[in-house]
């Protein structure tokens, strides 16, 4: 049920592109890039901290810190033979902080992006060229396919000249209903008891993160760039691409451009870590 909510909440994002949207996304790259790289600095930088604080080894309070999606890092640290349950546990906490915190912050100031007039035809073929891509690149290995793929394809739609309509609204509600209703049976209830050092590390370094990022990138996203602080805050938020995104369509940002930032921290992180953390 979450991939399909997943599925919808991309498609969703894909109607609001625009020609001139897209435009601006691809000026905002090097930005993207800018807070991606510094996203890991600061993560790495936390990884002696959160160790003492947590009193885990080094290659698991590195997988804790990082900010990459839950399955990326829990599926590393089986295979690296780390402390798995203290990785999905640290991140599943940053990803609740994260959802949960932000939109009280931000979504008293919201100015949502609606679509525009579109085909309903190519908004189904979206969905259904993208259910199809995502079961098969599923089947690759490839995580998390299922809220990417719809906003490529309707990104080649709109740069084509198609334009998606929008979906209904009880749809985008049923699914962030669906994504967080995911992310609620995730929560381990007996091992945040057990592990109230993790979770406090977890809060500390999710804050370092989000600190850390959003006090070089957001000045410069907000002073050159003009773009509103909800979007800067959940663009530059360490939290999961799926959550993430569900809070900033809820709260009215700007949700494509939230996703280019989530997404090139996400690629980049999955991309490098299992390199950097070979010989520890």
């Amino acid at each position: 049920m979450r991939r399909f909510g997943q599925l919808v909440l991309g498609c969703a994002t894909a109607s609001i592109l625009t020609p001139a949207l897209l435009g601006q996304m691809v000026g905002l790259l090097p930005a993207m890039v800018l807070a991606a790289v510094l996203a890991n600095a600061v993560g790495f930088a936390m990884v002696l901290p959160f160790a003492r604080i947590s009193g885990l080894d080094k290659l698991s309070a590195t997988l804790c810190v990082l900010p990459a999606g839950l399955a990326e890092m829990a599926g590393l640290a089986q295979e690296r033979g780390a402390r798995a349950d203290a990785v999905a546990l640290a991140h599943t906490a940053r990803v609740t902080l994260v959802v949960l915190s932000l939109p009280l912050f931000v979504g008293a100031d919201w100015q949502p992006l609606s679509p525009v007039d579109g085909s309903m035809i190519a908004t189904a073929a979206c969905l259904l060229i993208s259910l199809v891509l995502a079961w098969l690149l599923s089947r690759f290995g490839l995580l998390n396919p299922w809220i990417v793929l719809p906003v490529i394809v309707g990104a080649i739609f709109v740069a084509c000249g198609v334009q998606l309509a929008g979906l209904p609204p009880v749809c985008i509600v049923a699914a962030q209903v669906l994504i967080g209703a995911s992310l609620g049976s995730r929560l381990p209830l007996g091992k945040f008891a057990e592990m109230p050092r993790i979770l406090l590390a977890a809060i500390v370094s999710t804050a370092a993160l989000f600190v850390g990022t959003a006090s070089v990138v957001g000045p410069l996203l907000y002073i050159y760039f003009d773009i509103d602080m909800t979007s800067i805050a959940l663009a530059l938020a360490p939290g999961g691409l799926a959550e993430v995104l569900a809070a900033a369509k809820a709260v009215g940002a700007n949700v494509p451009l939230v996703m280019g930032f989530q997404l090139l921290r996400s690629l980049l992180t999955n991309t490098l870590s299992p390199l950097l953390i070979r010989k520890m």
